[in-house]
């Protein structure tokens, strides 16, 4: 017995020298990121293993140092990082003459197996910036990560859409970064790191109810409880969570789908409920409660007095809460200020001349109670910016609404794209100098409420002498011709003028009266300054593609003649006017024409016959009525070209699209989609078969 107990402590003895050397290496199996057995685990620079599956050895050996140049991500697909045993057990080292044991230092790496960290894998090789129509494998890196943080709710496609770009900015505002919706080097950097902040909050998390049917007034239970819930901590809903879908209830979800440019029509469907609980849901205004009024008609917002007249150079909560109101409909940029300068004005303007109102600029109480309605229309396209000052290097809507100001009066050549770069300050000096005013390039109030004024000048102000010291400046290339000039300018003047027939006369050069005279004519026509002088204003408008030519016997709803009349009777026999034909212009008649400009590609689709549509019903080349059953092509995000523009014009005239413009970008996909949606459709966004028979049929529902 003794001889065995001897032998018990002998071999003890030798498996303590045995381990106390390194020979033995005890299991670590039970190793995870955060703890070791022994020691409190540290994470170290990641560095990827030798190999993917080491093989077992019979003791540890310290692992080289990764080659700095290699891209050990494409290698390995993710970064790792592995504890580390101290170099003490590793070769002997000790504290005061014993050996360390269980000691964690970053000196020495574990290659038994990697240990993964939080950070996602970052692209191999990023690009330098992600924006707004970025697509690619890229993008859809980026949907994934933003998905994984709790910003993302969409589809992972690989789009760089408005969605993705509301992702990009929570994520941004959450990591303190600039918020532009822009995914940068830096954005991306942190997007990417094991430091970057998840979503806070349940609008992050929450997701979409398991409902196939839409909430509605008089549905009750559960999924309704939820859905105040919601609506009342986004702001919009201040009643009972009764689950009762009640007035208030319905008033609440209005307000939400109007701040979130969702088709308003007080029912909970499926793209109401995906929008509301998701990340980038919109919260209400501060002006905006949803609890209505006690009347028969639930407003969305609360209408504080409608017995008034506020107008240039009113101010006060009044001005301020009606500022809002135009913002939240989005015919308004920038922030309420309590002013009622010429920008709100200008706002107000665009707003009545929507819902046939006089066209004056002030709020009185038939604009205040239209406006407050339920069924005041929406538009995404601001026509003016207050409360802001804009300068160089700033991005976003109320930068893009003064740009397309600036380009109609002719100080901007350039696309409306939303960032204050070069050429948009040299135009806001050129704006300023032609007005009177500091020239600084910086668009604060002073700016801006003359710029969106009905008393600013164009950019002709600027050569013609009228302006501030602007006489004989070029802006976007053009330098004022005038009466007694002469030279190659002039000669491309006449040409210019000749083949829109307002000018008859040589092209000599030289410009007289029967030049001036024609000039007067265009600049009649078009909607210009009329001085006669062929300005930088007036030559783009010439040289472009959406001038109008001369009338020579246009004929417009409201006309009654015999014009009409045969009018009316070669539509007929082309097949697309079935009303009477008795010489007046009415609705019929206006339908009838057009659907002829539709199918015979004539710009723009206006029911008016001027000109051009004209010379084209009474050619050989008139296209009839039943060549409309062929097949349209599918237009889609990215196309350009007058389909585009026949499109987006009905889409218009529908009060779905606040403008025309040639290009089928995102508010052109949302006009579509809520065209879908109102005309029971799919909605896709992209304008097919289906979508565009309904467009153009007679009886399409409009947004209203």
């Amino acid at each position: 017995m003794k001889k065995m107990l001897k032998g018990a402590a002998l071999l003890a003895c030798l498996m303590a020298c045995l381990l106390l050397t390194g020979c033995i290496v005890p299991p670590d199996d039970d190793l995870t990121p955060g703890s070791v057995t022994g020691g409190n685990y540290q994470d170290v620079a990641p560095r990827p293993p030798i190999t993917p599956t080491p093989t077992p050895t019979a003791s540890r050996q310290p692992t080289k140092s990764p080659d700095p140049t290699m891209d050990w991500n494409a290698w390995w697909g993710h970064e790792t990082a592995t504890p580390t045993v101290a170099s003490g057990v590793m070769g002997g080292a000790t504290n005061n003459g014993a050996p360390v044991i269980g000691l964690i230092t970053p000196n020495v790496v574990n290659t038994t197996r990697p240990v993964t960290t939080t950070r996602a894998a970052t692209p191999t090789q990023a690009p330098s910036s992600l924006k707004v129509g970025s697509t690619g494998s890229e993008v859809r890196s980026l949907q994934n990560r933003l998905q994984e943080l709790g910003y993302y709710t969409g589809s992972v496609d690989g789009d760089f859409g408005e969605g993705t770009e509301a992702a990009v900015r929570a994520f941004q505002r959450q990591n303190g970064l600039t918020v532009d919706g822009k995914a940068g080097a830096r954005t991306l950097e942190v997007l990417y790191s094991s430091s970057a902040r998840r979503a806070s909050g349940s609008a992050s998390v929450t997701a979409t109810p398991a409902t196939s049917t839409s909430l509605k007034r008089g549905s009750t239970g559960s999924e309704v409880r939820r859905l105040q819930s919601r609506l009342q901590e986004l702001g919009y809903y201040k009643g009972r969570i009764d689950g009762d879908f009640g007035e208030s209830t319905e008033a609440a979800v209005r307000a939400f789908q109007l701040q979130n440019g969702l088709t308003v029509d007080g029912k909970a469907g499926s793209y109401t409920l995906e929008r509301l609980y998701s990340s980038s849901a919109r919260r209400a205004p501060s002006s905006v409660t949803a609890t209505p009024r006690a009347t028969a008609t639930p407003r969305a917002t609360q209408v504080p007095d409608t017995d008034v007249y506020l107008e240039v150079g009113s101010s006060g909560n009044k001005v301020r809460i009606l500022q809002n109101r135009l913002i939240q409909l989005g015919w308004l940029e920038g922030e309420a200020d309590g002013t009622y300068g010429e920008a709100t004005a200008c706002a107000v303007k665009a707003f009545q001349k929507k819902h046939d109102l006089w066209e004056d600029g002030k709020a009185g109480p038939d604009t205040l109670t239209l406006m407050y309605s339920n069924r005041a229309a929406t538009t995404t396209s601001p026509v003016a910016a207050v409360g802001v000052t804009l300068r160089e290097g700033d991005t976003g809507d109320a930068v893009r609404t003064m740009q397309k100001r600036l380009k109609t009066l002719g100080y901007l050549s350039g696309s409306a794209d939303g960032t204050y770069g070069q050429a948009t300050k040299a135009a806001v000096i050129a704006f300023q100098t032609a007005n009177g005013l500091t020239a600084d390039g910086k668009a604060g109030m002073t700016t801006l409420n003359l710029l969106f004024s009905d008393e600013a000048l164009d950019a002709d102000a600027l050569t013609s002498g009228s302006g501030n010291n602007g006489a004989g400046i070029t802006v976007n290339g053009y330098t004022t011709l005038r009466e007694g000039d002469s030279g190659e300018a002039v000669k491309t003047l006449q040409r210019a003028l000749k083949n829109r027939g307002y000018y008859s006369g040589s092209i000599d050069g030289v410009y007289g009266s029967s030049t001036v005279a024609a000039v007067t004519a265009f600049q009649q026509r078009n909607g210009l300054r009329v001085d006669g002088a062929a300005g930088p204003s007036t030559q783009t408008a010439l040289y472009g593609s959406d001038a109008l030519d001369a009338d020579t016997g246009t004929l417009r709803p409201g006309d009654s003649s015999i014009d009409v009349r045969n009018l009316q009777y070669t539509l007929y026999e082309l097949g697309y006017y079935d009303g009477q034909v008795d010489g007046v212009y009415g609705d019929t008649t206006q339908d009838a024409v057009r659907a002829f400009q539709i199918r015979n590609g004539i710009t723009p689709v206006d029911g008016i016959a001027g000109t051009k549509t004209l010379s084209v019903l009474y050619s050989s080349k008139a296209i009839a009525a039943q060549a409309a059953v062929t097949q349209y092509s599918t237009l889609r995000k990215g196309d350009r070209g007058n389909a585009v523009v026949e499109m987006q014009d009905s889409l218009q005239q529908l009060g779905y699209l606040y403008e025309p413009t040639g290009y089928y970008d995102d508010a052109t996909v949302e006009a579509v989609k809520n065209f879908q949606r109102r005309n029971g459709l799919t909605v896709d966004g992209a304008a097919g078969q289906d979508t565009l028979r309904v467009l153009y049929s007679n009886n399409p529902v409009p947004a209203w």
